[in-house]
């Protein structure tokens, strides 16, 4: 596979093609990590939802069956401008309501009971079947050579630009609260170039906040802060701590995408070097590092010929485990380029601890046929990938 230059901030639509034109040009279903027993107190309920946040999948759920939203489990978030079919659970407390066959616009297309509530991660994967309008019908060879080499090589796995906000600067927001800049988060929290911002600009602060719009509350809680007085930092802290670990997971994405996209330059994003962690993907995502004797051993390189195992790259944090030698030089050498240093890292800990994750992903079951439907002519991709993986990645890499 060729190596090229990815910047994964900027948005995907840019494509060679026009995505989510139409709501069913994007579907997405969850391919669960295991199934409901059929006894307990958390009634899974799988549900197909169109053009619909999470948050207000979830409220909307929370409401038809009366519980707190924080009752209301899930395995992952799913795109909102998409079709989307997922699971999740509603701690009844020994409750036993009659489940209806649908809630508002939300299908509830099957239901069962389990043990124990849903958390993030509990799902093996994604099916994708997305439709590409605009191709050129010559371009579909190309397209089906490429998902071959994805199938064969894998996808490197890195963070889509869904991570980076819609402005696509959510890293550096977090970049800013790591580093405890807060003048500078406070710019970048207010900046743009509509009128309330030019307020902002000429530090008409009170002016700013009675033009800000109502649906942009975490601007509007820093200006209020400014407004009343308070420290560029304390306005900071007036933002909704999970926003901010929003930003912190961002500023942590950034950076393994700045490693990826090393290791891909240097042609071994997926290969185990001495000193790797790698990670077990039939192993609940546990990680060894790989020693030089590893390396020699044959049934080692099979594990890796087969997906079994792959290289990782940092998300970092506190307590993440850290790799050794050529490895850990490389990735410390990314990090200290962005200023981050061994202090920043307790900053860090109040949003993210630490982690590792795959270099790269299996692609499975991919496919590209040309089509059309009373809106047009399409490509139709379908393809599978692991919980936490981007499809707009595969995208990319097929139609930029």
């Amino acid at each position: 596979m060729k190596s090229k230059k990815i910047d994964q901030t900027k948005s995907p639509w840019n494509l060679a093609g026009k995505i989510k034109t139409y709501p069913a040009d994007f579907v997405v279903e969850e391919i669960p990590l295991y199934e409901p027993c059929g006894e307990g107190e958390h009634l899974y309920i799988t549900v197909r939802k169109t053009n619909m946040s999470h948050e207000e999948c979830v409220r909307q759920v929370a409401k038809a069956f009366q519980v707190s939203q924080r009752d209301i489990g899930c395995a992952g978030r799913k795109d909102f401008h998409a079709v989307t079919t997922q699971t999740l659970s509603v701690y009844l407390r020994g409750k036993k309501p009659e489940v209806p066959e649908s809630i508002g616009s939300i299908e509830v297309r099957s239901f069962s009971f389990h043990a124990n509530k849903l958390r993030l991660g509990h799902l093996v994967g994604n099916r994708f079947v997305i439709r590409v309008r605009n191709v050129k019908v010559d371009s579909l060879q190309d397209i089906q050579e490429k998902l071959k080499e994805l199938h064969t090589f894998g996808l490197p796995n890195f963070f889509g630009p869904q991570r980076f906000g819609n402005f696509g600067n959510n890293h550096a927001l977090g970049r800013a609260l790591v580093m405890e800049e807060w003048d500078e988060l406070v710019a970048l929290v207010l900046a743009g170039d509509q009128r309330h911002h030019d307020f902002v600009s000429n530090g008409e602060y009170k002016r700013a906040l009675d033009a800000w719009p109502f649906g942009q509350p975490a601007e509007r809680n820093v200006l209020e802060a400014i407004v009343s007085g308070k420290s560029p930092m304390q306005a900071c802290m007036a933002v909704p701590k999970p926003l901010r670990k929003l930003w912190v997971n961002a500023w942590q994405s950034y950076l393994f995408n700045a490693v990826l996209q090393s290791r891909m330059d240097d042609k071994t994003w997926n290969t185990i070097l001495v000193g790797d962690l790698a990670w077990k993907h039939d192993g609940g995502g546990r990680t060894f590092e790989a020693t030089a004797e590893d390396l020699e051993d044959e049934l080692f390189q099979a594990r890796v010929d087969s997906f079994s195992l792959s290289p990782t790259g940092p998300l970092w944090g506190s307590k993440m485990r850290m790799p050794s030698g050529g490895v850990l030089a490389k990735e410390v050498e990314a990090r200290e380029f962005s200023g981050l240093g061994d202090s920043n890292l307790v900053t860090m800990r109040n949003y993210a601890s630490g982690a590792r994750r795959p270099l790269r992903v299996e692609v499975t079951d991919p496919n590209a046929i040309f089509s059309s439907d009373e809106y047009g002519e399409f490509v139709e991709f379908t393809f599978a990938l692991p919980a936490g993986s981007y499809a707009t990645v595969v995208l990319e890499y097929c139609l930029a």
